[in-house]
């Protein structure tokens, strides 16, 4: 980060304004990549947001071409795989011949390696395009806006966040190239707004006895992700005088570009939750509005419709990989808003998604077996454990 933040290459120094961007995400769960991990794959400055390990990208029939450099990150996890074996000792074998393994919850929080790859490193890959949402990055902003309560007073030249008015001061839209561009300077004042009224207490770090160059850091990493998620653009603008202080502040102590990626995520978490409260709200009337049709239906004793087999419905829940996924929304174009109950991140999801198809494979194959013959938990747990078994040795078998 220190030699592009000398070079003038950074992530902060190559101006976003592909409106066809979003933040890194797994090819195969469709999970974004948050804080470090995050970081670290942008830096790689590739245009495709997917990202997975070599099994991944074979399951997904995209196998990584021949002499790609995989991308390396970290993370702490709870838990671990170990090798099954039996009373006597013996080892427990899949139809495979392979050994099973079963997972683990550890005492404390254990670093785990991985290796990923960009789908531009992936052979017969279809082009990415980001799914349309119905709001635009505009009408998103200002959602956000309007729910975080924060006062914003126009006019004038000037752009910050004061403290003591608890006030975001920014001019006209007008005054603008464009709406985006005041949206992204307004969300990057309400991230300054976030960061003190979340009392991110953190002492001074090295000669930054104020704590602005700290706070421009942290408020300009989650300018960028937010810019990434909303399709707004990004840019340093009249923070260009830090990148040097940056600079200085990361040879002092490495470990702090990381605190400060793990605070601007904090951040962008607390902004985008703004947004998911309007579709809770819609949520909750999409689910009185059903309680109200069920009624109908039961007092008419009209027939329930049968289920489409090759569509997902709106609140329904569906186990896979661990987790549980919930059906929020059925958009147009076969676009879903769903939501990892495990996790309680919101995602959408199209019909060309690897998930998609493995979430139907998931509810038509459960009813299929549990109207059969009745599958049990522990079973369920066997075929689980059979489909994550398969990425246990991955950081030992990918193409470096």
């Amino acid at each position: 980060m220190i030699a592009d933040l000398k070079a003038g290459t950074s992530i902060f120094q190559r101006p976003n304004n592909n409106l066809n961007s979003a933040l890194p995400f797994n090819i195969e769960s469709g999970h974004r990549y948050a804080g470090p991990s995050a970081l670290i794959l942008l830096m790689q400055k590739r245009d495709d947001p997917r990202w997975g390990t070599s099994n991944q990208a074979n399951r997904n029939h995209t196998a990584v071409v021949k002499g790609a450099t995989g991308s390396l990150i970290q993370f702490m996890s709870n838990y671990e795989y170990q090798k099954m074996v039996d009373d006597e000792g013996q080892p427990v074998l899949k139809e495979n011949g392979k050994q099973r393994t079963e997972r683990i919850r550890l005492e404390e929080p254990k670093q785990v390696d991985a290796w990923l790859f960009n789908g531009e490193q992936m052979r017969n890959i279809e082009k990415w395009e980001k799914e349309p949402n119905i709001l635009s990055p505009a009408e998103r902003a200002q959602v956000i806006l309007d729910n975080s309560k924060v006062v914003i007073e126009n006019g004038g030249e000037d752009m910050f966040y004061d403290r003591q008015l608890d006030a975001i001061i920014i001019p006209e839209m007008e005054q603008f190239a464009s709406p985006e561009q005041y949206y992204a300077e307004a969300l990057h004042q309400l991230a300054h707004r976030t960061n003190a009224v979340e009392a991110l207490d953190r002492p001074p770090a090295g000669n930054d006895p104020g704590g602005m160059i700290s706070e421009e850091l942290r408020t300009n990493l989650a300018s960028l992700f937010l810019s990434k998620e909303l399709n707004l653009p990004y840019g340093l603008n009249d923070h260009v005088g830090y990148v040097q202080s940056w600079s200085v502040m990361m040879k002092e102590d490495p470990a702090e570009l990381f605190k400060a990626v793990s605070d601007a995520q904090k951040i962008v978490d607390k902004i985008l939750g703004f947004e998911q409260q309007i579709e809770e709200k819609q949520e909750v009337e999409q689910t009185q509005q059903s309680e109200t049709e069920i009624g109908r239906v039961a007092e008419n004793q009209i027939d329930t419709p049968k289920i489409d087999l090759t569509k997902l419905t709106e609140g329904e829940v569906i186990p896979h990989n661990g987790t549980e996924f919930k059906v929020v929304k059925a958009q147009k174009n076969n676009v879903y808003q769903m939501q990892d109950l495990g996790s309680e991140r919101k995602f959408k999801m199209s019909s060309k998604d690897v998930l998609f198809n493995e979430l139907l494979d998931a509810r038509n194959n459960s009813q299929e077996v549990s109207s059969s013959r009745g599958i049990s938990a522990e079973e369920a747990a066997y075929h689980e454990t059979e489909a994550v078994d398969q990425s246990l040795d991955e950081q030992y078998q990918i193409e470096r």
